[in-house]
């Protein structure tokens, strides 16, 4: 992938580091979205930064080089499904950028995050327990039912209810 500017300098060593320091969370929050397999998120995001040092990649503004990672990323991720004779990724591609582009607005996404971070502290008991397993532990759904004795549609229930309700709150404490 070749990437051109008028105003570039080539990349060196504690740019990169910087680069990945920048844009590794953004890169994997990113492939997530996309539906990127748990068990293969990590290698994919490392080969998005390698694509970094191996190429003739270019630093730019920071919105540029968000979006070269990402357009990395995703057709790394796009071959690996096709090798892996996987679906899709399960949200449409476009308005994948699109609602990308909208989640890091001017900030980079820091006010989404710091929204959710402050929803996230309202959450409590059982739904803050099942979040926990779910996306701290990355545990499936049958085995955080095991744990917390609930049914997989009952974990279910709970994520479905405590994700809307942090939606909601992002939603309210991004429009004030």
């Amino acid at each position: 992938m070749k990437v051109t500017s008028i105003q570039s300098t080539p990349i060196g060593k504690e740019a990169v580091e910087a680069v990945i320091r920048t844009h590794q969370g953004a890169v994997r929050g990113y492939l997530g979205f996309l539906g990127c397999p748990a068990d293969r998120l990590d290698d994919l995001v490392q080969d998005a930064f390698l694509s970094v040092l191996t190429s003739r990649f270019e630093q730019h503004s920071e919105r540029k080089t968000g979006a070269y990672l990402r357009k990395v990323a995703r057709h790394l991720l796009l071959k690996l499904l096709e090798r892996e004779r996987r679906q899709q990724p399960l949200v449409e591609l476009r308005a994948a950028e699109l609602a990308w582009g909208e989640f890091e607005r001017d900030d980079g996404g820091q006010g989404y995050l710091a929204a959710l971070r402050e929803c996230l502290g309202s959450v409590r008991g059982r739904p803050r327990e099942v979040l926990e397993l779910r996306y701290t532990k990355s545990l499936r759904l049958a085995l955080i039912a095991d744990r917390l004795a609930l049914t997989e549609s009952g974990v279910k229930s709970i994520l479905v209810r405590t994700r809307r309700k942090l939606r909601d709150c992002i939603e309210r404490r991004l429009a004030s």
